[in-house]
């Protein structure tokens, strides 16, 4: 992550480390799975439309249970 812009290798790393497998779709989609079995994947166009569809995807990470940004990784607080 560099500069404050999300990357969707960046997701895909720390998808990995906390457990989601990540795979593609013959469409070339991706696919995120969550660790839980009853809850669907997050899928992602190969080719995104629009500058806002890495934050969509990240929103809907999130809701399945993704943590972002990774632990340790995030914005430093004043007086911590």
């Amino acid at each position: 992550m560099k500069g404050g812009t999300v990357d969707l290798r960046d997701l895909e790393k720390a998808a990995k480390r906390q457990g989601w497998r990540v795979d593609r779709t013959k469409q070339g989609h991706w696919r995120f799975w969550p660790p839980g079995p009853t809850i669907p994947p997050a899928i992602f166009s190969g080719t995104p439309g629009d500058r806002r569809a890495i934050l969509n995807f990240l929103a809907d990470l999130k809701r399945k249970g993704f943590r972002w940004p990774p632990q340790g990784e995030g914005k430093k607080r004043k007086g911590s």
